[in-house]
């Protein structure tokens, strides 16, 4: 069981659904576990403290889902490096964070793979010599 309370919440299950809706994200029980790394919860502070309250949440949340698309590792060291520089003085958003990260916040997308041709003659050959040991 994880964790002293029993529950774990990966953030990548439910950052879709809390950006649909950003205005529970300030009053979302489990918003302690949003916060993958003291860094992303260190970023928070500062946009709850420098913008309005729907703006920080939406801010912050793009940037969660950032990380989850891409590198958290990225995300982490963008922000690290963008509050060591700026420390509050020069607000950032979503956008510089792409900027620095190169995470796309739109899911890639898929090759198309090219389908191997299959010999059915060799299935053939083998159904033909199981059904003559089958009848022997």
């Amino acid at each position: 069981m994880p964790g002293a309370h029993h529950y774990q919440i990966n953030y990548r299950h439910v950052i879709d659904s809390l950006l649909r809706k950003p205005g529970g994200f300030r009053n979302y029980r489990y918003r302690a576990d949003l916060f993958p790394l003291e860094v992303f919860r260190q970023a928070w502070d500062v946009l709850n403290e420098h913008l309005p309250p729907r703006r920080a949440d939406l801010t912050y949340l793009r940037i969660l889902k950032q990380a989850a698309l891409g590198l958290e590792a990225e995300v982490a060291q963008a922000l690290s490096l963008l509050l060591d520089r700026d420390q509050g003085q020069n607000l950032w958003d979503e956008k510089t964070i792409t900027e620095l990260t190169g995470v796309m916040t739109a899911p890639q997308c898929v090759p198309v793979l090219a389908l191997p041709l299959v010999n059915l003659t060799l299935y053939d050959q083998l159904f033909l010599v199981e059904a003559e040991h089958v009848a022997a």
